[in-house]
């Protein structure tokens, strides 16, 4: 019984912000085909016996008098459900079914009083014994009556807009499930022409099996460039080493067409031997070092790339030297890899990584990249720490 209720929880779950638009739109016309309903009955049981029945038109207006206390009762009661859960509500709708049939006696009075016929109103004053129990039969009667009515309104509200929200987050889950299928279609496709071009390049490099030239490791380096860039963007984080050993592949081919003018090394602390980085997180930092070291004029680029680990993050420093700038570092756009980067860390990691440029010196540029280095976190920790921070 317990597995069955909280399955039914699970389905049946209303949305957190259900406005009071949606709720008298959804009581209104469940409550007026239950009031009118019982005023065709009451006709027809008039014209078979006039003399007992009152006139209709004290019960539709009692309808109309009630209408407003369906509406809040309902609100209440779906009120309840989304604050602690279905038992709550079950006996908010209980507690406020009966205050509804003690009302509806009240109501009903109300329209007696009310209805031009004076028929209506003998029968009303009639019908109020003074004490014993013919005073309590009519009310009792009354409660029980409109309490069944009422119960019968607010389960069917409440039931059409848990179906209502069930069906819209079936349909969101579609929608999402299609777009993950579509973008991994478009990224299968978009793997096909490197995985030609890769193949293409080994067999390029094994044509010949002693190296000639400059072309066969300038190939190879291609090559490798290429297999570990397909391997990187299959996995969301790859340990230090590969990734450091991908920035270096393409350090080479780099250097191989700038001898002379493009030098690097790279430091990795022995501590970072487990860690693990955003795939590809270190290209754009390192492509912006060598394009915006090589700019101008500039002889030469030094590029120095250091890796050092914590506890609870990962220190990444790319440093290169650059021609001095004859404006001011702020006035400067932002490259637009580093704003990738930026906004890659804030979507995997919100507040918890940062990227900082340094430009104090004139003559070098560095770029600070500090990472949690917790693989077990999901991104949905980051995020939320990030949100409750703000």
């Amino acid at each position: 019984m317990g597995q069955l209720h909280r399955s039914i929880s699970k389905r049946w779950v209303l949305p957190r912000h259900l406005a009071s638009r949606d709720v008298w739109l959804t009581v209104t016309p469940v409550w007026a085909a239950l009031a009118l309903s019982r005023v065709v009955f009451y006709e027809f049981e008039r014209l078979r016996f006039p003399e007992i029945v009152p006139p209709v038109l004290a019960d539709a207006l009692q309808g109309v008098f009630l209408w407003p206390l369906a509406v809040l009762g309902c609100h209440l009661t779906l009120k309840a459900w989304k604050r602690a859960g279905a038992t709550l509500s079950v006996v908010v709708g209980l507690a406020s079914s009966l205050a509804f049939g003690t009302l509806a006696r009240l109501a009903y009075g109300l329209a007696s009083w009310l209805s031009p016929n004076p028929q209506a109103q003998q029968l009303w004053i009639s019908a109020l014994p003074r004490s014993g129990s013919g005073f309590l039969y009519p009310w009792l009667s009354s409660t029980v009556e409109y309490g069944v009515l009422y119960l019968s309104c607010i389960s069917a509200a409440v039931g059409f807009l848990a179906y209502r929200n069930w069906v819209g987050e079936r349909l969101l889950r579609e929608r999402a499930d299609s777009r993950v299928a579509l973008e991994r279609l478009r990224a299968l496709r978009a793997q096909v022409n490197p995985h030609f071009l890769l193949n293409a390049l080994n067999s390029l490099v094994g044509l010949d099996a002693v190296p000639t030239g400059t072309s066969q490791p300038l190939l190879g380096d291609l090559s490798e460039l290429l297999r570990r860039t397909l391997a990187a963007s299959e996995r969301e984080r790859q340990s230090v080493q590969d990734e450091v050993a991908c920035v270096e592949a393409y350090l080479r081919i780099q250097q191989a067409r700038f001898p002379a003018r493009v030098k690097w090394r790279s430091v990795v602390n022995p501590a970072c031997a487990a860690a693990t980085l955003p795939s590809l997180i270190l290209m754009p930092l390192v492509e912006n070092a060598v394009t915006h070291g090589l700019r101008g004029r500039t002889p030469s680029v030094a590029i120095d790339i250091a890796v050092a680990c914590s506890c609870t993050a990962v220190n990444v420093t790319v440093r290169n030297s650059c021609a001095a700038l004859s404006v001011a570092p702020v006035a400067l756009r932002p490259a637009l890899g580093l704003r990738h980067v930026r906004e890659r860390l804030h979507i995997l990691f919100g507040s918890a990584a940062t990227l900082k440029i340094d430009q104090s010196d004139p003559g070098q540029f560095v770029a600070r990249l500090s990472v949690p280095s917790d693989p077990e976190r999901t991104r949905e920790h980051y995020v939320e720490e990030s949100l409750c921070e703000s």
